[in-house]
């Protein structure tokens, strides 16, 4: 039938999961961080870095491997720039290092390595969980489970509405480098090149954004009535599995902080 062509097809077992299970296994992930983020060795959350590391495993085993690494290191670089705000901004503590006017105390750098680590960490498993699951699935899986079809549309219309702005500014900045102006250089030269192309971005959203709203009238989105989808989710039997040595290994890590926390 031609409504197969419209449903999503995953070999991974792992990928395949149900999207309300992955939200689970995210929730159990965060926990998780903010559980081993407590043990501290020389005041530091450096057992975070291992736990981190663990994602690339599931990562892996999830058949996401490169895609995984490509995007982790933004969200890397991003750490590494909090850490060095949190590190020569935050006074306090013993002077570990000195440049000049810079310098570097323990206190900041207690609180630049715990907020880098917990950035990279929950940066880490939202890129696992959107890299695994199509937008459109979470939005189908949510109205399954009882969330009210507007809120569903609201969140899939605005993830979409970055993936698209994004998609258009990088067309408008080709178009106008194709007219000869400069769009590549400093930051200044970069930011006389981006200025101009917000106005045909702004425009385009709102012209794209009625057009939605027509589309939707036309199909009758407000008619309180049982709603028809052609996208399908459905769940592989593998979830309780998933879900219980999600909750193992958060027990694990909640039991042995209690007995460290005792010693």
């Amino acid at each position: 039938m031609w409504i197969e062509k419209f449903q999503i097809k995953k070999t991974n077992k792992i990928a395949a999961l149900y999207p309300i299970t992955k939200l689970w296994l995210t929730a159990f992930y965060i926990l998780g961080t903010l559980i081993v983020s407590t043990i501290r060795i020389h005041k530091l959350p450096l057992l975070l870095l291992p736990w981190f590391c663990s994602l690339f495993i599931f990562a892996s085993c999830s058949g996401i491997r490169k895609k995984f690494f490509k995007s982790i290191k933004k969200a890397a670089f991003v750490a590494i720039i909090i850490f060095l705000v949190q590190a020569f901004i935050v006074p306090g503590g013993e002077v570990l290092f000195r440049f000049g006017i810079l310098r570097i105390c323990s206190t900041g750098l207690i609180t630049g390595t715990n907020l880098s680590l917990l950035i990279l960490n929950i940066a880490g498993i939202f890129v696992w969980l959107f890299q695994t699951t199509e937008y459109k699935e979470i939005s189908r899986a949510l109205e399954d489970n009882g969330l009210n079809y507007k809120a569903c549309f609201l969140f899939l219309s605005t993830m979409q509405m970055i993936e698209l702005l994004g998609r258009n500014s990088r067309i408008i900045l080709n178009a106008q480098k194709a007219r000869g102006v400069e769009t590549e250089g400093n930051v200044l030269i970069r930011a006389k090149a981006f200025i101009p192309s917000m106005v045909p971005l702004v425009l385009g959203a709102i012209i794209s954004s009625e057009d939605r709203v027509l589309t939707l009238e036309s199909k009758g989105f407000d008619v309180n009535c049982k709603k028809t989808h052609i996208l399908n989710v459905e769940k592989t039997g593998n979830e309780k599995w998933a879900i219980c040595i999600g909750i193992g290994i958060l027990l694990f890590l909640l039991i042995g902080r209690i007995v460290l926390w005792i010693q």
